[in-house]
């Protein structure tokens, strides 16, 4: 197994080519396939340049070992969730390496109830991934087929409508700029706000995975629509990644507004409507949790990972969930990161207030967050994270993910990564002086260890 082969709850993603290869690929949806139920499976995928060939040789695949797959082509991740429940499908999976640069792919897996595979789910599969049968071991069943679904966003965005005031949101006539990130997002985002009476204008909504920058929606990847919203003199801008479960926005005035403030405005949009209970996991901002106190509602905290989220939203029945990465997960559209359900309620909120996205953004207390990395001496995850919660005799601890240290007004997070030999770090504080020495006395505590 080669170094940039990543098996995980999250999909299998690889170097097309190398640690990703045709063989392997098919393997992987093979071994896959003998774990599911009766039924079809539905198939989808971004747009990189790889992606189209890759999704053939799988649903070939699953065709020769008997089954029907029902292909949904270029949709966001969480379109295909989205078309599991609607079909009653046995399963579905996404081709797509979302944020990972344009030679790299990935596998994402959903089972029959239209989710990300549950620990369980993937703690079954995985050595099986990792030790894969033969190719000649599958042998042929007769009856399996191919099928097209025809407009395979409408039921995504049907869903999402259904939760705003689309007649609130196009009697306030706004523009967006959405950045498509060339990429599924470019389709289907523009889509939905036009059937929600918005405006459009595209930057990069073609999709053909030619992408023209970095591949996060952070703020040093998205200059272009900054400038292109201020140009147009638009209400604000939407960016996506390139299978378009997360989503950043940009203020009218050409400023990124920055990815954690999604979920916060998201969140309000719910809990405004009388939705209770968020759930976010333990580094995501703690803007949410004034939110949350504002309109009486719980908050929960997961670990780090979408999974985690999810497994939280549904076991608590909270209203919304997500991750400071600009994931907003709405349940009764997808349990998943979803873009169109993050991008029609912060307009839904903005529509209801009257409100510009600066005016809005300038009611939460100024957050500022620091991130920051360690390597990891091997075997002394458990050593260290024992020893340190004694750091801090003032502050609230929580052990639900590594540490986190909480004080009414700033906070900071220690744990191991789940993909590399790594402490993460990150910290927030009310400047970015604050947050930055949380980070800097921790990493002084462990040089010392």
């Amino acid at each position: 197994m080669t170094d940039d082969l990543k098996i995980s709850i999250s999909g299998i993603r690889g170097i097309v080519g190398k640690s990703l290869s045709l063989d392997r690929l098919l393997g992987w949806v093979l071994a896959w396939e003998k774990t599911l139920p009766d039924g079809a499976v539905i198939s989808g995928r971004d747009a990189r340049a790889h992606g189209s060939s890759l999704v053939d040789l799988a649903v070939s695949g699953l065709e020769y070992v008997g089954r029907e797959v029902r292909r949904a082509g270029l949709v966001p991740t969480p379109t295909v969730g989205v078309l599991v429940r609607e079909h009653q499908a046995a399963g579905g999976f996404m081709l797509t390496a979302s944020h990972n640069p344009s030679e790299w792919n990935a596998l994402k897996i959903f089972n029959r109830q239209g989710e990300m595979l549950t620990p369980e789910e993937f703690e079954r599969l995985k050595p099986i991934w990792e030790n894969l049968p033969p190719i000649e071991s599958y042998q042929f069943i007769p009856g399996g087929k191919t099928t097209s679904i025809e407009e395979p966003l409408t039921p995504h965005i049907d869903r999402v409508l259904a939760h705003v005031d689309s007649d609130r949101i196009a009697k306030r006539r706004m523009k967006v700029v959405v950045d498509g990130c060339c990429s599924v997002g470019g389709v289907a985002l523009p889509k939905a706000l036009r059937r929600a009476g918005v405006q459009v204008v595209e930057l990069d909504c073609t999709p053909n995975g030619a992408f023209t920058r970095g591949l996060e929606p952070v703020p040093e990847n998205i200059g272009a629509l900054c400038a292109r919203v201020v140009a147009e003199k638009a209400d604000l801008g939407m960016a996506t990644d390139p299978d378009a479960d997360r989503l950043a926005l940009v203020s009218e005035k050409g400023v990124p507004v920055g990815e954690e403030l999604t979920l916060v405005l998201a969140a309000e949009s719910v809990l405004q409507r009388g939705g209770k209970g968020v759930v976010a996991n333990l580094s995501s901002t703690m803007l949410l949790d004034r939110v949350a106190a504002k309109y009486g509602s719980p908050i929960h905290r997961s670990k780090v990972g979408e999974s985690h989220v999810v497994n939280l939203v549904l076991e608590t029945g909270s209203a919304i969930g997500g991750e400071g990465s600009g994931g907003v997960i709405l349940p009764q559209i997808h349990p998943g990161r979803d873009s169109l359900s993050g991008a029609l309620l912060v307009l839904d909120l903005l529509a209801r207030e009257g409100k510009s996205l600066s005016e809005k953004v300038a009611e939460y207390p100024a957050m500022y967050m620091v991130k920051d990395k360690v390597p990891l001496q091997t075997g002394r995850r458990e050593e260290i994270l024992s020893e340190a919660g004694d750091w801090w005799s003032d502050a609230e601890v929580d052990r639900t993910d590594g540490l986190k240290w909480t004080w009414e007004d700033r906070w900071v997070n220690l744990r191991s990564s789940n993909t590399e030999p790594i402490l993460r770090i990150i910290a927030e504080g009310s400047n970015r002086e604050e947050a930055r020495d949380l980070v800097e006395e921790i990493k002084a505590r462990l040089a010392r260890e």
